[in-house]
């Protein structure tokens, strides 16, 4: 049986995601954390959350975002406190230490990635942009 080869479109996505791929765990591991805690944690500098809403973001089960708080939480990068909107929630808030490592992070990776962007003009960044939010927006809820 033969299988269709990709588009080249195709190839060049798979590869650019890799390659971002690599620099996000390099910003992550140089804040001494896993991929997925160190997106967590910057999620929850930018808006502290409930485990519903967490999961959801993070499209994890309840028990393996219970592990990361908790790791994040034995780290001294977050903090559990009761929803002053809800008492019957709990939301994970960073700590200033927490907040400081996802900035870290954040500014990191974002420094990385705007190294491999280095070689576009401003024109072809802008046409870039673009394009990925039209395909991010088709596959994003």
């Amino acid at each position: 049986m033969s299988q269709s080869r990709p588009s080249p479109a195709t190839v060049e996505v798979i590869r650019a995601t890799t390659a971002v791929g690599e620099h996000y765990y390099a910003a992550a591991s140089a804040v001494q954390l896993s991929v997925q805690e160190a997106r967590l944690l910057y999620i929850l500098s930018l808006n502290p959350s409930n485990m519903l809403g967490l999961t959801s973001a993070l499209k994890v089960p309840k028990s393996t975002m219970s592990g990361l708080i908790a790791r994040l939480e034995s780290a001294g990068l977050v903090v559990r406190v009761q929803d002053p909107t809800d008492r019957r929630n709990v939301l994970a808030t960073p700590t200033e230490k927490g907040i400081v490592v996802a900035t870290g992070f954040a500014g990191d990776l974002a420094r990385r990635v705007s190294g491999v962007l280095s070689v576009l003009d401003p024109n072809e960044r802008v046409e870039l942009a673009d394009i990925l939010s039209e395909v991010l927006s088709a596959i994003e809820p």
